[in-house]
């Protein structure tokens, strides 16, 4: 069967992969929004992704693997506008009996009451991408309907996985679901907000900044482990620390970080970093981030100094059990622990699987990393222990796991990330 492609798939990053798995057949409506877009000189995000579509584009087609139809069609669908972009797509596949490959919500439910095949543009394999939720377009009957029978795993998740509700009619995110085991769970409270916010001493106000920090935050509080994924600057470490800082100054945990500091791929060493543990930390990625949230590095000593944080090479874990605590200044020792391992994915399964076997009864965990991205060393992309761990820990009743899908750090990281191929 042929395929339609959608212009938000030709502007994807994984252009490439689709055009070599499908039969894949452009339009040339399609072709005159690339066109248009091209002429939008002022966003150079937007730019680079039409470019790297039309590189993809003459590749394809050289290769004979790509077709292009350059007939004008206008939308025959009754009660669909004629000029519309996403109808004249529509109505061209539906003519022709092909399928459609799209991004667009909107879209797929329109093809879905057309009766024409829908392939989403950015799937993945999910034997080895989790996510760690859905995203599911529901009508307020529907919804209403699910409200009424919770008891009811409707979606199909995992145990503490979630389920992203958009509206059927404007796309729009109406709530947040979480399968528990034996209900489904609302992360909006009474006035339908989707949000979560505290303040700690130590680094001020922290609210979420989108839906997908939110059930990162509710995973940390309901789960014994989280593992937290995402771009750089989408807000892992701010999540992580922040939470687990109101765990030490309100619940009287105590913040434990578990460390493995290889040098960044690609980077050229100047030599041995000089001075003990905690002083090479300093000058380690780890040690960088941690000042950049305490302050400086005096704040981290001085936190050490007084028993609320505690940071161990992974080369000195064994034998280490998080269930005895460390006595503060003044002789009191935490009851519980809030352990962090960050950069995971510089971790081989074996060295995770150490680390998480030290965790004992009173300890939450957090893991944060992003392995498709940020992966330092070969050994780690090819034995990574965050994927090990997603595999192994999905689907039961300790662990969550949520990869962020927002850059927020500035509009230079975020034009950055396209770099990355």
């Amino acid at each position: 069967m042929a395929y339609v492609i959608d212009t938000n798939v030709l502007l994807s990053g994984n252009v490439e992969d689709i055009l070599k798995k499908y039969e894949v057949i452009i339009p040339s409506v399609v072709l005159r929004e690339i066109e248009n877009l091209e002429r939008k000189k002022g966003d150079r995000a937007l730019q680079f992704e039409v470019r790297r579509a039309k590189r993809a584009i003459n590749k394809y087609l050289e290769d004979g693997l790509v077709r292009v139809d350059f007939s004008d069609y206008k939308n025959a669908i009754d009660d669909f506008e004629e000029d519309y972009a996403d109808n004249i797509i529509l109505s061209y596949a539906l003519e022709n009996n092909h399928a459609l490959i799209t991004n667009d919500i909107l879209m797929k439910l329109k093809a879905k009451g057309l009766e024409i095949e829908v392939v989403s543009g950015n799937e993945k394999d999910e034997s080895d991408y989790y996510t760690g939720f859905t995203t599911e377009v529901v009508s307020k009957d529907e919804l209403t309907e699910i409200y009424r029978n919770r008891f009811k795993n409707v979606f199909n998740l995992l145990v503490n996985q979630y389920a992203v509700i958009l509206s059927d009619t404007t796309a729009q995110i109406t709530d947040v679901l979480k399968w528990d085991g034996e209900m489904l769970i609302s992360l909006g409270d009474r006035r339908g907000m989707l949000a979560s916010k505290f303040s700690t001493m130590q680094f001020g106000k922290f609210e979420t900044k989108d839906i997908y920090q939110l059930m990162a935050v509710d995973s940390i509080e309901n789960n014994k482990i989280t593992m937290i994924r995402g771009k750089a600057g989408s807000g892992k470490s701010l999540i992580a620390l922040s939470v687990a800082w109101n765990y030490v100054e309100k619940k009287k945990y105590r913040l434990l970080i578990f460390a493995n500091t290889p040098k960044t791929r690609d980077s050229v060493e100047l030599g041995y970093n000089k001075g003990d543990f905690l002083e090479k930390i300093s000058q380690s990625s780890l040690g960088a981030m941690l000042k950049s949230k305490f302050g400086d590095w005096n704040e981290v000593l001085y936190q050490i100094e007084k028993g609320n944080l505690t940071i161990l090479p992974f080369s000195d874990l064994r034998g280490y059990d998080t269930t005895f605590g460390e006595s503060d200044q003044n002789g009191v020792i935490a009851e519980n622990t809030i352990t962090l391992i960050s950069e995971a994915q510089n971790l081989t399964s074996n060295l995770l699987k150490m680390g998480l076997q030290r965790i004992g009864e009173n300890t939450k965990v957090i893991i944060d990393g992003d392995y498709h991205q940020q992966i330092d060393m070969d050994a780690y992309a090819n034995d990574n222990g965050m994927i090990r761990a997603s595999e192994v820990f999905r689907d039961r009743a300790v662990y969550g796991e949520v990869e962020l899908q927002n850059v927020y750090r500035s509009e230079i990281a975020e034009i950055a990330e396209l770099m990355w191929f």
